[in-house]
């Protein structure tokens, strides 16, 4: 549909009027519907061909030269042509696409293949490539997110199968470029997180998002809890234990998430809780400070106010050597050389965790056996079949694709900016996480030898040894 416009003549004069005429499109656009080429990865270019826009043609040649090897530069590129010659003196090899009709289509006029200077020069060759192009031809690499493909095998590849001798940095900006056509730009994500939260909400009602920023609108942190985490929290014991993941991205930062506990929190006992507290002192007492300005009751379950479970064992299976019952529901358990308490009529034993976690320990289990009882009783119900099935029983799907979302303007219009510091610093990202104080001190394991039972050496290193005759 075109809008045109008529003069109509009347007997009190002229007059013009517009009117909305039914006409076809262009016929010499419609003729190369059926071959338009949309892929950048083009291996065969010819004479005739038509690419959907100017950055197709330039992608697909880029690809070209380094499939064949060589070099070229631009020498006229507007909106309406885009003319290319080999950047060896008095070549002969050119390359010429203009639009068709002024439409955004190129087709290519002239293209001379063959080249009059040398290819073989090894100058020539080890010429810088296109971290893009090669970033381009490498994308179905990494498709699968759990695929490791090193720019050391990138080296390997785009030599073995094409003859191009990449530097390590090279292939790195290539794999960064790969990574970048398939995720996206990481700046550009950040605008993205207004209407991807908006779908969350209207998606999962009920759930709590926040998305704060600082003044001058770049990005500061952001906060989900999708409703059926929280439904099912209520079957949940009341534990949040948070630790922190650093993000090696460009932008960096740290995503927090429910994980394991630190030592001190750990601690059945008040003496195993003041030990860790005073090496935790030694290292720093500003630590110690600031634990005890946040309140041991929120974090330590020997403070806690409410049971905390935290973690299951199966290392049940310890040495009890006896079990004597003083009453119907006390009894004696010794441990080794140790002894304890075990009432399981309040659920509790001397060690803390038949009370704290809420499941026989391996004292109330001895004394259980010694009863020729169950342990399903002495359990908490939060550890049931039916607690468990309440808690995931609202599932979690993926969202739909982002063409279908119905977003309001307003929340299009919100800028979100990538937020201001320092990016990432060049070189390798440190792969291992820092440890504890108590992993750092933990005993580790030590070789011993079986001739003469010291350590730091086997049977076979050993000095000691008796000599044999």
């Amino acid at each position: 549909m075109k809008l045109a416009i008529t003069n109509d003549n009347t007997s009190a004069g002229s007059s013009g009027s517009l009117k909305l005429l039914d006409m076809p499109s262009s016929p010499v656009i419609e003729e190369y519907q059926s071959e338009i080429i949309t892929e950048s990865m083009q291996t065969a270019i010819e004479e005739r061909q038509v690419y959907q826009d100017k950055q197709t043609v330039a992608a697909a040649m880029k690809h070209f030269s380094v499939m064949h090897k060589f070099q070229f530069r631009v020498k006229r590129s507007n909106h309406r042509s885009y003319w290319l010659v080999c950047v060896g003196k008095n070549c002969k090899w050119h390359f010429k696409a203009t639009s068709i009709n002024d439409s955004a289509m190129f087709k290519i006029r002239s293209f001379n293949r063959q080249h009059t200077c040398s290819l073989m020069d090894e100058t020539f060759i080890q010429c810088k490539r296109t971290a893009a192009v090669v970033g381009r031809m490498v994308i179905p690499k990494y498709c699968d997110p759990k695929t490791v493909y090193t720019p050391k095998d990138i080296q390997t590849d785009m030599l073995s199968e094409h003859g191009v001798n990449l530097s390590y940095m090279q292939a790195w900006r290539a794999k960064e470029k790969a990574l970048q056509f398939l995720r996206g730009n990481p700046a550009y994500s950040y605008n993205k997180l207004p209407k991807y939260f908006y779908i969350l909400e209207e998606t999962y009602p009920g759930s709590v998002v926040k998305l704060k920023k600082t003044a001058d609108e770049c990005f500061l942190y952001a906060f989900v809890a999708l409703c059926t985490s929280i439904s099912g929290w209520q079957h949940c014991r009341l534990v949040v234990v948070v630790d922190g993941t650093f993000l090696k991205s460009v932008y960096m930062g740290i995503m927090l998430t429910t994980s394991t506990m630190d030592a001190a929190a750990r601690s059945y006992t008040l003496d195993e809780f003041n030990e860790r507290m005073s090496k935790i002192e030694e290292v720093d007492p500003r630590v110690k400070s600031y634990l005890y300005d946040i309140g041991y009751h929120r974090w330590s379950r020997v403070h806690a106010t409410v049971n905390r479970t935290w973690t299951m064992t199966s290392n049940i299976a310890e040495s009890l050597n006896a079990v004597r019952a003083s009453t119907n529901h006390i009894h004696t358990v010794l441990d080794g050389v140790k002894r304890y308490i075990v009432c399981l009529e309040n659920k509790k034993c001397s060690c803390g965790k038949f009370q704290l976690e809420e499941l026989p320990c391996a004292h109330a289990l001895a004394a259980l056996r010694h009863r020729n009882e169950t342990y399903e009783n002495y359990c908490s119900p939060y550890y049931t079949r039916e607690s468990l099935l309440r808690t995931y029983k609202i599932p979690v799907n993926p969202l739909s694709d982002e063409s279908k979302w119905n977003v309001p303007q307003y929340i299009l219009d919100e800028v979100v900016n990538p937020p201001t510091g320092d990016k990432r610093q060049p070189g390798r990202p440190q792969k291992e996480r820092y440890k504890t104080y108590d992993e750092i001190k933990s005993k580790k394991y030590k070789v011993s030898c079986r001739n003469c039972g010291g350590e730091g050496h086997n049977k076979r290193s050993c000095k000691n040894a008796p000599k044999k005759k």
